[in-house]
């Protein structure tokens, strides 16, 4: 289920995000046991016990400086949770559902997230797969979100246009700095000016570089990597609200 590999780390009491991802997981996991057909009569073999027991020990260590409570209780309940035959202990097993999913509960919590700070339709798109581990397909998807909806954005505004285009292209276009198809602020002025080119830039060198990490050799996408990457196309499509708002498009 868990990694054993990967070592724990925690920074000034505070979960990282990798390691809440292995909450995620061992949640996930854990839930799944109870969709087998006579769960509560299914038996377990050793080794099965083994990791499944690790598995809690390690959630025990992930949060033991942020939930002491939780750490404890988990790690005393890892013993009573297989009973005779090497069965499941219902009670038990409900016992560190409802601890798992408090946790998971916690991390979802906008106050408490990253998550919170990241654009609602960049998070429809990236953040199971994020939790999931796949975080290039992460990056990726964030920025092929803003693409789609560039798109969309050119078509709407020229409904007769027989083709769209793609990539950089549709956003110099439609984010063009001297005959924009959305406007992002007033242009008349220099700073207006700017600010516009500036967000035709920002939207043009992230098609470029940005939009499919996979495709580019020698190029490893970490945790850090890609939420750096989830955050600022966050940034992006939050400016693209403002262009939209500003420029009254009819959605």
């Amino acid at each position: 289920m868990i990694d054993k590999k990967a070592e724990v780390k925690i920074v000034d009491g505070k979960i990282k995000p990798t390691d809440w991802q292995k909450i995620h997981k061992f949640y996930r996991d854990f839930v799944r046991l109870s969709k087998v057909v006579n769960w509560p009569l299914v038996a377990y073999n050793s080794l099965d016990i083994t990791n499944i027991k690790n598995d809690i020990i390690v959630i025990s260590q992930i949060i033991s400086k942020e939930f002491p409570h939780f750490s404890s209780e988990l790690f005393m309940l890892k013993d009573h949770l297989f009973i005779d035959y090497g069965c499941l202990d219902q009670q038990v097993y409900g016992q560190i559902i409802a601890i798992c999913k408090a946790l998971v509960k916690e991390v979802d919590n906008p106050a408490q997230s990253v998550w919170g700070l990241v654009h609602p339709k960049i998070e429809s798109v990236a953040k199971q797969l994020y939790l999931d581990g796949h975080y290039a397909n992460a990056a990726e998807d964030a920025f092929v979100e803003i693409n789609d909806r560039v798109k969309k954005l050119y078509k709407i505004i020229n409904a007769e246009a027989q083709n769209i285009p793609d990539g950089d292209t549709v956003m110099t276009t439609v984010f063009s700095a001297k005959n924009p198809m959305l406007k992002l602020c007033d242009t008349t002025t220099e700073s207006g000016q700017n600010e516009q080119k500036g967000l035709m830039l920002m939207l043009q060198g992230a098609m470029a570089a940005l939009r499919n990490p996979k495709a580019h050799a020698n190029i490893t996408i970490t945790a850090d990597d890609a939420m750096r990457r989830i955050m600022f196309a966050s940034l992006l499509m939050y400016k693209i609200d403002d262009a939209v708002k500003y420029s009254n498009v009819n959605l």
